[in-house]
This record gives structure tokens, C-alpha cells and sequence, in this order.
């Protein structure tokens, strides 16, 4: 199926920091406790809430459904900011053997009329956190909720888990790249031989296809560009630039 999503900040920074590597898996990330709280009450502003219930408008105008008022929606957050963790740049070129890094937080969101949707949460300049991202996938939240040591590769917007030394697949497209799971050193000469020459800095990047835009038609009808990414390993600094609502093609979950 298709996911939708809305970006709401005008640049929304996605940096793919290396996380903490532990026996139970990756460890924090870099994000305490007070991070995660912190993070919460973003999600819950109401500047957040405000993007969510027009997200959630949008969501019954492409569908064909009766459309409700914003403030019919009434969108709350359920739960706690989840971390996710997403294969990294130095993970591809043998720089690290921790295929995965903190990339950003995820948590839940219901509206009165029992749409859900999943708020992605990145720091923004002032080490604060931002929401960042809205989207009608729950991926985000249900596979870093099966434990430690989960993964995304977002090319391919495939899930794993690192188990005893192996990279096993947690959906389809993890399971059409690995099969019923490989070692952390195959999987890491795979991702080397599919995105090495796609890094920041390098051809594929400096000739403006590192984001994975293409033309499209926005769900608001807007002519906006609709972001498809075909390779989303994005390092510090380098920033998605979105300008209203945008649909993101994934793989079929």
C-alpha cells in the first residue's frame, strides 16, 4: 500500500548519528529519558496537533470519505517516542560493524474518528526536537516495539533484527533482500555493492539525486513534488526540503 505523509517544517533534517552499541542491542542513541519527554510534548503542542487533525482531513478527502472538520479529529498521542534506528552511511563503507544508527524518534498518534497516524521527531538547531514528519505508516513504532537491535534499511523500507550475529528480516522487503537472514558482514558487502556509490559527496549525490525526488502530484493537488526515495542514507547536514503535503512511495507492506 501507499504511505502518506506530510512534511510540516519546510526543512526537515534527517541525521543519521551512529547509536550506542550494547549487549541488548543499540543501546539510547544518544536520547535520554528527558529526550524522550521532551520529544512527547512536541508531539502532543498544539502547533503537532494542528498538523495532525489537517493531515487527518486530507486522509478522508483522498479517500473518498465523508470530510470532517479539523476539529472534529481531536488527535492524541498514544504512547511513548519510540527510537528507530536506520542503516548508516559508515555501517555501508566499513567504517562501522553496527549496521544501525539513531536516525529519530516515533510515536503514535489516534484521532477522534480512529485514523492513526505516526509522527517522526528529529532535534532541530537548538537541541530541541521537532515533528518533523507525519505519516500513515505505523512501521515506525511496530518494529522498534519488538525489542532491541531493530533496524531500517529505508531505500527498500525493509525492517531487521541482529540476532547472534545475523541480519534476520522482520517484513517482505527485508526478507526479499536477505532471504531468511545472513551474517553482518554479507549483509554489509550487500549494502556496499548497492550504496556505496550513492553517499553524500559522491556523483550520484552531486547530481541532485540524493533526496529521490521526482515530479509528481501532491494529495492537496498542489503540483508539489512528491519525494520517492530510492536512496535515503542521508549524513549530517543534508536536508529534505518539502514544501506541503507529499506522498512517499514505499515497497507494499
Amino acid at each position: 500500500m501507499r504511505k502518506i505523509a506530510f512534511f510540516g517544517a519546510l526543512a526537515a533534517l534527517f541525521a543519521l548519528g551512529a547509536g550506542t552499541a550494547s549487549a541488548d542491542g543499540y543501546g539510547v542513541g544518544g536520547v535520554s529519558d528527558a529526550d524522550i519527554a521532551a520529544a512527547r510534548q512536541v508531539a502532543a503542542s498544539p502547533d503537532t496537533q494542528a498538523k495532525l487533525s489537517k493531515f487527518f482531513v486530507q486522509l478522508d478527502r483522498r479517500s473518498g470519505f465523508a470530510v470532517q472538520a479539523e476539529s472534529a479529529k481531536a488527535p492524541q498521542v498514544t504512547g511513548q517516542p519510540l527510537r528507530v534506528f536506520s542503516l548508516t552511511p559508515e555501517f555501508v563503507t566499513g567504517q562501522s560493524q553496527e549496521p544501525g544508527g539513531f536516525a529519530y524518534l516515533a510515536v503514535k498518534t489516534r484521532a477522534a474518528s480512529g485514523q492513526e497516524a505516526t509522527v517522526w521527531l528529529t532535534r532541530d538547531g537548538r537541541q530541541g526536537w521537532e515533528a518533523s514528519n507525519l505519516t500513515t505508516g505505523t512501521e515506525e513504532v511496530t518494529y522498534p516495539a519488538q525489542g532491541a537491535a531493530v533496524f531500517t534499511e529505508p531505500q527498500i523500507n525493509a525492517w531487521y533484527r541482529v540476532e547472534n550475529g545475523q541480519v534476520v528480516p522482520l517484513n517482505d522487503p527485508a526478507r526479499a533482500q536477505v532471504g531468511k537472514g545472513m551474517t553482518v558482514a554479507a549483509y554489509q558487502r550487500l549494502v556496499h555493492q548497492q550504496y556505496a556509490d550513492k553517499l553524500p559527496g559522491s556523483a550520484y549525490a552531486q547530481q541532485g539525486k540524493l533526496g529521490g525526488f521526482t515530479p509528481g502530484v501532491s494529495p492537496a493537488g498542489d503540483g508539489s513534488s512528491a519525494p520517492v526515495w530510492p536512496f535515503a542514507l542521508m549524513g549530517a547536514g543534508v536536508a529534505l526540503v518539502v514544501i506541503g503535503w507529499s506522498v512517499r512511495r514505499v515497497s507494499h507492506r
